[in-house]
């Protein structure tokens, strides 16, 4: 009843174009369907695909490859980008709520697998500080809390301070996330379990393989991915 009186009173209102939001979004239900859902992409990695043809991309049969599987609603475009820019770098804390609210929506109407725990991304102490919050974090425990997910993020840290993957060139993407990332703790909490490994953006997909990496030889039974949207 509370909830009911609290949603009349103060309505949810799209933060792109001001009108009244949909099923408990901040988001209508237009802009809801003309967000760049990510439908045709690679059953590994989540990249976007020109066709259904293929099932997984030619990246994904040429590396190494320590996830099992990315979950990534969104194509990194339109509304979508401008969501994560504000989130990330004006700290528009209502928009990161909502992209992870998608991302909730998502994995519970695709029945996607809970995992045990959840890891953020680390940021480095000093984009930390400077940021003032870890996107990836805020946008975990939002995820966790509708899921039923623990929230590690205290085992895993990165190491060296790393520049941002979308800045850099295709080849200097590996080299710049390399050995990046490093346990905090000689037992972690996740040992034996299913994690998913939560970042908002996923560019060629080295950052989050480069975790996956990290805490598979940590004792990780199963490693998948969840982000809020690709890079085609």
């Amino acid at each position: 009843m509370v909830a009911k009186l609290s949603t009349f009173l103060y309505p949810n209102v799209c933060l792109y174009c001001d009108d009244i939001g949909h099923a408990g979004l901040d988001l209508c239900h237009s802009c809801y369907n003309e967000l760049p859902w990510n439908t045709r992409a690679c059953r590994r990695c989540a990249l976007p695909l020109q066709t259904n043809n293929a099932a997984v991309c030619g990246a994904c049969s040429n590396r190494n490859i320590y996830f099992e599987q990315a979950f990534t609603p969104f194509i990194f475009e339109h509304f979508v980008k401008k969501a994560v820019y504000q989130f990330k770098f004006n700290s528009k804390l209502n928009y990161g709520k909502l992209l992870a609210q998608l991302l909730t929506h998502y994995i519970q109407k695709h029945n996607v697998v809970i995992p045990d725990t959840l890891i953020p991304v680390p940021l480095h102490g000093r984009r930390l500080r400077k940021r003032g919050f870890n996107q990836a974090l805020e946008i975990a425990r939002i995820v966790g809390r509708h899921v039923g997910c623990a929230i590690s993020f205290k085992d895993v840290r990165r190491a060296r301070e790393t520049r941002v993957q979308m800045e850099l060139s295709a080849n200097n993407r590996y080299a710049n996330v390399k050995n990046a990332f490093m346990l905090q703790t000689s037992k972690p909490s996740f040992t034996g379990q299913h994690v998913a490994i939560v970042d908002d953006v996923m560019t060629t997909g080295n950052t989050v393989n480069e975790v996956a990496r990290c805490v598979k030889k940590a004792g990780a039974k199963r490693v998948d991915v969840w982000c809020i949207a690709r890079v085609a």
